[in-house]
């Protein structure tokens, strides 16, 4: 078990340097310099905000109880970004000639530009979000309890939501110019991408190489229903997720913002058509060892949705636990705060 102390200044020192990256790189853009953050990378590591603290925490258990179906949330993105992607790039072309700053500015504006229409779009978009945005606080609460063994969930979630809402406000919502790009929060969820990226890949190679003698030995012996799930693969269940997944992706408030408000040239979307699948690739590729292990090693009871930090504690492996729970963060912290400014 970590202290309080530790995690707390490790949260802390991760957030003052989120802080610093973007409002380094907003001065410098303000003045022209930095010409990388046009880069096709930056631009495909923001839309991994796709990958929220479900991805990180909740795919492990959903491959637990339902074997490879986990994968469906990742296979519509990779369709549409792979076989799509001349959908997406008309979307940001008219994006750029209407000048569209949200999904709502994009429904009104193919229907007259109707501001009932627009507010309408809002309201939904606002009531949908608010209790995913919930979830992800929800989410960093739990995972903050589990590592630290505190029950003192109120005062926690207080904190991280006001955290999140001040960078928000410093770094989304300053201005409402309709050329504005958020340059700084854009860097800064590269960053966390790179982070929850690598995260979970170390807990996953420590899953399969430490606790387990590789990938054969992960998925020796193992019954179909582990593999498959109850509902088998390939079924009317896994078309309807896929079909979801594929649409969430291009409606979701946070996912149209990045995807089409943010883009800065063309170019960025044509690499991004295939290397945020191989992103996502990444994201997938330890799930079902982390969740076979997991089933393996810890008690029976255990919550499959937090193996990812109970592995590496039950191990007594704090550094590891440790930036397993940077990664939840990430993936928590950079979702809200493009859906705040969506």
């Amino acid at each position: 078990m970590l202290s309080t102390d530790i995690l707390l200044g490790v949260c802390l020192g991760y957030v003052a340097f989120l802080f610093a990256v973007a409002f380094i790189v907003d001065r410098r853009t303000a003045k022209g310099a930095m010409p990388w953050l046009h880069s096709p990378v930056v631009y495909t590591l923001s839309i991994s905000i796709y990958c929220t603290s479900w991805t990180f925490y909740g795919a492990v258990g959903s491959a637990a109880r339902n074997g490879l179906e986990f994968v469906t949330i990742y296979l519509g993105p990779t369709l549409v970004f792979v076989g799509w992607w001349w959908l997406l790039r008309k979307l940001v072309r008219i994006g750029r000639v209407h000048r569209i700053t949200s999904i709502a500015d994009l429904i009104s504006s193919r229907y007259g530009k109707s501001s009932r229409l627009g507010v309408l779009v809002t309201v939904i978009a606002v009531i949908a979000t608010t209790p995913y945005i919930a979830l992800q606080l929800q989410s960093v609460t739990r995972s903050y309890q589990t590592i630290v063994q505190d029950a003192g969930s109120i005062a926690t979630a207080l904190w991280i939501a006001s955290g999140m809402a001040l960078f928000t406000i410093l770094f989304g919502t300053r201005n409402l110019d309709a050329n504005e790009r958020h340059h700084g929060v854009v860097a800064a969820i590269a960053i966390e991408a790179v982070v929850k990226l690598l995260a979970l890949i170390a807990v996953g190679v420590f899953a399969t190489f430490a606790l387990a003698d590789g990938f054969g030995d992960v998925f020796a012996d193992l019954p179909a229903d582990a593999i498959y799930g109850a509902n088998g693969i390939f079924g009317p269940r896994w078309a309807t997720l896929t079909f979801l997944s594929a649409t969430a992706i291009i409606c979701l408030p946070r996912q149209f913002q990045v995807t089409v408000v943010e883009n800065i040239e063309e170019r960025q979307l044509a690499t991004a058509s295939w290397l945020f699948p191989l992103y996502l690739f990444g994201m997938t590729l330890f799930i079902m060892p982390i969740a076979l292990v997991g089933m393996r090693v810890m008690p029976e009871g255990s919550n499959p949705d937090l193996f990812v930090l109970t592995l590496p504690l039950a191990e007594h492996r704090n550094e590891l636990a440790l930036l397993a729970f940077l990664g939840g963060f990430s993936s928590a912290t950079s979702m809200v705060i493009v859906a705040a400014i969506a």
